[in-house]
């Protein structure tokens, strides 16, 4: 064996290894802290909207998303496509149905609030924080290793039939969020 294939050989070795570790303990590790970095901000948003005025800090309305973004923040190195499929499968197989008791609660409170503008923003909170989650899971390093392509693909040929709207609707649908509030809620 020649010493210029020897040093190729190393090379990729050395840099599937740095490959590797980028790809299953560095980003993680960023994702997860990104993630909560951007669930502080939004909870420090909720909270300087409630300063305004607009809300009480009592009303069960704000102490429930503001628990729920909390849970989230506890919660995040557990937000993984495998831990959510898994936590789905065992609600699925085990449960029968899932424990909605923090969804129900949230209507409830969400409809006492009497300020329809400020029902809005609340509601315009809650998304956010689904939006942070469902790209938690989407941007996981094992998500887009194993199915970027695929989606890519299917990205492709269905944007040609519906809005890319329609894409997040659907998409977002399929992710079982009762069952990751519950846990968040919870933790």
């Amino acid at each position: 064996m020649a010493a210029t294939e020897l040093s190729i050989i190393i090379q990729s070795a050395l840099t599937l290894i740095l490959l590797a570790f980028i790809m299953l303990a560095w980003w993680p590790a960023q994702r997860v802290d990104l993630f909560r970095q951007q669930m502080f901000a939004l909870r420090d948003e909720l909270f300087d909207f409630a300063m305004e005025g607009s809300i009480k800090f009592d009303d069960p309305a704000y102490s429930r998303l503001r628990d729920l973004m909390n849970g989230f923040i506890r919660y995040a190195h557990n937000l993984t496509p495998y831990r959510t499929l898994m936590s789905f499968l065992r609600w699925k197989y085990t449960a029968g149905e899932p424990i909605s008791a923090w969804s129900i609660s949230w209507e409830q409170a969400l409809n006492k609030v009497s300020d329809q503008d400020t029902r809005t923003k609340l509601q315009e909170f809650h998304s956010r924080a689904t939006m942070l989650v469902v790209g938690q899971l989407v941007l996981s390093p094992g998500m887009l290793v194993t199915l970027v392509p695929l989606l890519v693909l299917v990205a492709l040929f269905y944007e040609q039939w519906t809005s890319l709207r329609n894409i997040y609707n659907d998409v977002s649908s399929k992710i079982p969020m009762t069952l990751l509030e519950e846990e968040a809620a919870n933790s």
